[in-house]
Formats: C-alpha cells, sequence, structure tokens
C-alpha cells in the first residue's frame, strides 16, 4: 500500500497532536516495514524520526488549518498516487478524491465560543466559519474517525449522531521511558535559571481557553489564603505565550501571585521529565480535554494528579489514579491542592494507582490498532 498521513501539526515546537504524530509514526514503523508511507510536515520541523526505509518525509508549507491545505494540498497528493490518506487532524484538502481514515483529538473549536476569541474583526468570525463549516464536512466525507478517547467519540456522536458507526476508539499511548527517573541535575539547573521554588505545583498545557488555567490560578490563591503551611508553594506554568496569556497576566498581577508563579516556555522532554518528577501534584483541572497527555506523563513519574471531572480526563486518569474535581467550583480547586499536597495517605494512594494506569497505555498498542484500520481500508 502507498499511504499518506498528513502530519502537520509536526512543527519546532510541541503541542499534544505534535507528540502524537511523533510517536504514532515511529511506532507504526516498528511494525510495518512493508508499505510506502509519505509523511507531511513543516518545514520548520526538524526533531529525528526513528522511521524505516519504507518513511518517507515530505515537507509541505502551508499550516494546516489554511486554505492552502482544503484548496492545493490534493495537488501534492495526486502526485503520490496513494491508496489513501490519513489526516492526525480533522481537516483534509476538498478536492482530493480518495479514501479517508480522520483522527479526532477533541472538538474544542465547535464547542467552545471562546475559541477563537482575541483576534479582530472579522478574523474571528472567519475562523467560526471555517470550523464550523469544515469539521462536519470532514466527518461526513471520511470512510472511517479514529478518536482518541471515549469521550471524544461521545462528543462527536452528540454533535452528528451519524458519526458514531464510523468511529473507532484508538487510545494514544505513553513512551516505554516516560517512568525512568530524571537527572536531578536538570530540575536543579531549572530551578536556578527560573527561580522555581523548592516545593511546587504544576501545569503544562497551552493558554488556550479550555485549559482554564486563569481559574486555576485564582484556585492557587485560594489555596494560599486557607493554607499558612503552604506559603512556601510556588506554581509552575509550562506553556507557550500566545494570544491568550494577557488573561492568565492579568490573574497574576491582580492576585500579586508575581512571586509565586513560574512560567517557563519551550521545555524539552527531559526537561519536562524533571518537572513532573519534582511537583508536589500535576494540577490539570482543564475542560474539554480530548485526551490529555501530561496526565499520563506525571502518572508515569509517581506524581499525583489532580483532574477535572468532565470530558476525557476521568477516562485517561484512571478514576481512583487521580482526584477529580468540578473544574468550574473554585473553592473545591483549592480545597483538592490542600488535600494532595498535605494528606499523605491520599498522595500514596493516587501515586500507587497512577503507576498502575499508566500500564493500560502503550503506543505499541495504539500503532497495531491503526494498522488493523488501514487493513480494513484496503
Amino acid at each position: 500500500m502507498r499511504i499518506v498521513i498528513d502530519a502537520r501539526y509536526l512543527t519546532r515546537q510541541y503541542s499534544g497532536i505534535g507528540i502524537y504524530s511523533e510517536r504514532l509514526l515511529e511506532h507504526i514503523a516498528l511494525q510495518d516495514r512493508e508499505n510506502a508511507y509519505f509523511c507531511l510536515v513543516q518545514p520548520d520541523y526538524t526533531r529525528p524520526l526513528a522511521l524505516g526505509d519504507n518513511f518517507h518525509i515530505l515537507r509541505y508549507e502551508a499550516p494546516p488549518m489554511s486554505f492552502g491545505t482544503i484548496l492545493w494540498l490534493h495537488r501534492a497528493i495526486k502526485k503520490i498516487q496513494p491508496d489513501f490518506l490519513h489526516s492526525l487532524f480533522p481537516l483534509f484538502p476538498i478536492f482530493y478524491k480518495g479514501k479517508l481514515l480522520v483522527t479526532v483529538h477533541d472538538l474544542q473549536p465547535l464547542l467552545m465560543k471562546e475559541w477563537t476569541g482575541k483576534r479582530v474583526f472579522p478574523l474571528n468570525k472567519m475562523y467560526d466559519f471555517f470550523y464550523r463549516w469544515m469539521y462536519p464536512y470532514t466527518f461526513r466525507r471520511a470512510n472511517w474517525l479514529i478518536a482518541v478517547s471515549q469521550a471524544t467519540k461521545d462528543a462527536m456522536a452528540n454533535f452528528m449522531p451519524s458519526l458514531r458507526d464510523k468511529t473507532i476508539v484508538v487510545h494514544s499511548g505513553i513512551e516505554p521511558g516516560a517512568g525512568d527517573p530524571p537527572d536531578p541535575n536538570i530540575l536543579e539547573t531549572l530551578r536556578q535559571r527560573y527561580g522555581i521554588q523548592e516545593r511546587y505545583i504544576l501545569f503544562v498545557g497551552s493558554t488556550r481557553p479550555n485549559k482554564n488555567v486563569p481559574v486555576m490560578l485564582r484556585a492557587f490563591s485560594r489555596f494560599l489564603e486557607m493554607s499558612p503551611e503552604g506559603r512556601d508553594i510556588g506554581f509552575v506554568l509550562v506553556l507557550t505565550r500566545d494570544r491568550f496569556i494577557s488573561d492568565i497576566m492579568h490573574v497574576i498581577k491582580g492576585k500579586k501571585l508575581q512571586k509565586h508563579v513560574r512560567i517557563l516556555e519551550l521545555v524539552n522532554q527531559a526537561e519536562k521529565r524533571a518537572l513532573y518528577h519534582g511537583a508536589q501534584t500535576l494540577f490539570f483541572a482543564t475542560k474539554l480535554e480530548g485526551f490529555g497527555f501530561p496526565v499520563l506523563e506525571a502518572q508515569a513519574q509517581g506524581t499525583p494528579v489532580i483532574v477535572s471531572n468532565n470530558g476525557s480526563l476521568p477516562e485517561i486518569a484512571g478514576g481512583a489514579s487521580a482526584l477529580l474535581v468540578d473544574p468550574d467550583d473554585m473553592e473545591e480547586l483549592a480545597s483538592a491542592l490542600k488535600r494532595v499536597v498535605f494528606d499523605q495517605q491520599l498522595r500514596d494512594t493516587l501515586i500507587e494507582n497512577g503507576k498502575k494506569n499508566v500500564t493500560n497505555f502503550s503506543w505499541e498498542k495504539t500503532a497495531k490498532q491503526v494498522l488493523e484500520i488501514y487493513n480494513h481500508l484496503m
């Protein structure tokens, strides 16, 4: 077979879809050395991929969400003459006529009105229109859809009931070495570089509205008020500054959290692993999460996790393996922080159950299921 995989969220910056793309490609390569793969990536993508000789990396300049994708990408694909196209995000070139498989991570652009916020008029309206037209069109056009969680599949079926029968849940995985002890010197270097406190709470994600960071910051402020014995604790945010960063900075200044909060950008995998390992807890009370890689990464490092009680997080975090909270209830969030930081029995339970939960996820298993879908398509 000749298979085109549109993996253009592979760019110089890490993202959830980017990590999904890297790991899926590498583990498909481990299991399939016969079919020919043509993988589309962004021109600035430079990280090495461990792929076989049957994989070909093609750089295509148009961003994933662009008219270059929907109007002209089919020309590049037609030259390859593939048996089918697998898009690793829910967009595709509308003039492509072949078989189509699409991975869907979440429906945030359709379910959150704030998603296109912080853009000037009429650009925000154009993005709204683009999402609300292109996502449903892609869903209808695809032969099969992969949802990365049952929660994502359920959201898709609620949005378009006809999708339930052609959507297959394939959980993402976690790297085999995710639980390896990090080099302690890495964390010490980060402490000195950024002034990170000895004890800290950690968030890993973005500034997007679904990440709920302003509410988590207010809850952290309330936690400091409730817990005099925790006044030395910091809050480390690993995220990229984008158009929503102003909302976060407003809360930090308004609550006078400057001396407690540290914002880190573009950390590498080794640094991120060290941050997980040293954290008191991963605070991940987000909304509408499609999967939630940080949850598994933290659990693999023996870090207790606080997650929202909605979306995919109860499914991925493993129920009793994490403390579930209402992401809109600031008092509940603050109380959860206090419990996880100071209740050693609870911490031990969450750590033990979290390490067990991680064993349910592997990229080897994910790649095997995706290859089964490939074979079924043909």
